[in-house]
């Protein structure tokens, strides 16, 4: 929606034979007095028929009052009158725009930013015209310049929020809609909104307050509290409650597929067949247990080699989903691996896509997998991969945030570490340890890139190994 500029320059003392006359004017048209104000700029006009200043907000009364035609017959007087006035260009220009005359108003927010060329409110009305227009890359271009002039504008920030939404670019819109949502005011805000925003943004201080004032608010949400850990490194746990695994994804069960597949182009369901695929041929020759399985994701790959496929999860929605794809002989929702540890020497196959990520200490995890697997039987999994920058992941809490922590982990030597995402990450020799400790030899480990998130690939590792 074009913005109208301020107007400081209207009543300069070229005009001062009616200055006081028209600023009462003004002022009594911008306090909704519209009859007052009509009056005072028809007896102007009749003294004076090309009066500017009356000419100019004349024909915005008359806009208002739905006479558009004579409306534009003043504006455009009163800009060729006074042609060195950028604010009438643009108050010109939103005539126009509202009367859906876009090539009018275009140049008009063009007359007005060759005189103002450092407005941000003229190029952010000039890009919504071109919108209009369906001139997208000049549009965005437009909005885009307004931002370079005023980072915070909103109207621009939600422009290009809503230009890369329509095209497709989830990540894209996120950006500019987060830019947007943070800013103040704050107050009535969802905390986990601006929680995720901040995070989004690369902002964790800013997201760690978001979640502590969420946790104090809820001191009992398991969602807060894991949150307020992961972007404050503060009170780590070895690994996601099971309460915050049950929140977390009976909360997006609806929404879960679409937004791994299409927004965060996710892998996982594939790495795991091609893990599969080194060592088995689909014979469904298995008993297979998919721990984390989710929705199915995975189903449609293990079902080809699996004679009796069981998936385990434990969120009940998400294991609904799981169950309409009809690749499962039975569904569990239990916690993995208490489940495992309840079912010894009971399969061929362990599979786990993305499921690691919600366990620090891998070692219970491992433990229950070698427990449940029969001699010869297999583990495929995936883990994110800790990175260089992880090594000091506990800077992410600024000195600010270093009044809250109790507990700041330093993962170096420790295999793992939280990340800021909630998701935990694992060094490589880590999980080949764990293998050989329970009793499991690694045939397979490669680097892959399990999805995408804040625009920027999610490193991780596909293994596989053998129950000795």
């Amino acid at each position: 929606m074009p913005q109208s500029s301020p107007h400081t320059q209207d009543l300069a003392p070229a005009h001062v034979q009616y200055q006081a006359l028209l600023r009462q004017a003004i002022d009594a048209h911008m306090a909704g007095r519209l009859d007052q104000a009509c009056a005072i700029y028809e007896a102007v006009l009749e003294a004076d028929p090309i009066q500017p200043v009356a000419l100019h907000y004349y024909g915005i009364w008359l806009h208002q009052d739905g006479q558009h035609e004579e409306a534009l017959d003043k504006l455009e007087l009163a800009s060729a009158l006074e042609p060195d006035n950028a604010d009438w260009h643009n108050d010109r220009g939103n005539v126009l725009f509202a009367l859906q005359q876009p090539a009018l108003a275009e140049q008009a927010y063009v007359d007005a930013l060759a005189l103002r060329p450092h407005d941000h409110t003229i190029w952010n009305n000039l890009g919504a015209v071109l919108l209009q227009q369906e001139k997208r890359p000049e549009a965005i271009s437009a909005f885009e310049r307004a931002l370079q002039i005023d980072p915070e504008f909103v109207p621009s920030l939600l422009h290009l929020g809503s230009i890369h939404e329509a095209a497709g670019d989830k990540m894209q819109a996120s950006h500019y809609q987060c830019r947007a949502y943070v800013l103040p005011p704050l107050e009535g805000k969802s905390r986990e909104m601006l929680g995720i925003s901040f995070y989004f943004l690369g902002r964790l201080p800013e997201a760690a307050e978001a979640y502590r004032a969420w946790l104090q608010e809820e001191p009992d949400n398991p969602i807060a509290a894991h949150m307020l850990a992961a972007c404050s490194q503060s009170d780590v746990p070895p690994r996601a409650s099971d309460r915050y695994i049950e929140s977390h994804f009976d909360r997006y069960a609806e929404t879960f597929e679409a937004n791994l597949l299409q927004s965060l182009g996710y892998r996982g369901p594939r790495l795991i067949a091609e893990g599969l695929a080194l060592v088995a041929q689909p014979a469904r020759q298995f008993v297979t247990i998919d721990i984390g399985c989710g929705t199915g994701l995975c189903g449609g790959q293990l079902a080809p080699y699996s004679h009796h496929l069981v998936g385990v999860d434990l969120a009940g929605k998400m294991l609904e989903k799981a169950a309409a794809t009809g690749h499962y002989a039975r569904l569990e929702k239990a916690e993995i691996c208490h489940y495992l540890a309840a079912h010894p020497q009971s399969c061929d196959l362990v599979t786990a896509a993305d499921t690691m990520i919600y366990f620090g200490d891998l070692a219970p995890v491992m433990q229950a997998v070698a427990l449940a697997l029969r001699s010869g039987g297999y583990f495929v999994f995936t883990v994110e991969a800790m990175t260089g920058s992880d090594a000091d992941v506990a800077d992410v809490a600024d000195a600010a945030d270093a009044a809250h922590a109790t507990d700041v982990t330093d993962p170096a030597g420790a295999g793992h570490c939280l990340h800021a995402s909630g998701r935990y990450r694992h060094a490589r020799e880590y999980v080949r340890g764990l293998l050989e400790a329970n009793g499991m030899t690694g045939l397979h480990h490669s680097d892959q890139v399990l999805r995408e998130e804040v625009r920027q690939p999610v490193a991780g590792m596909l293994f596989v190994a053998r129950r000795d």
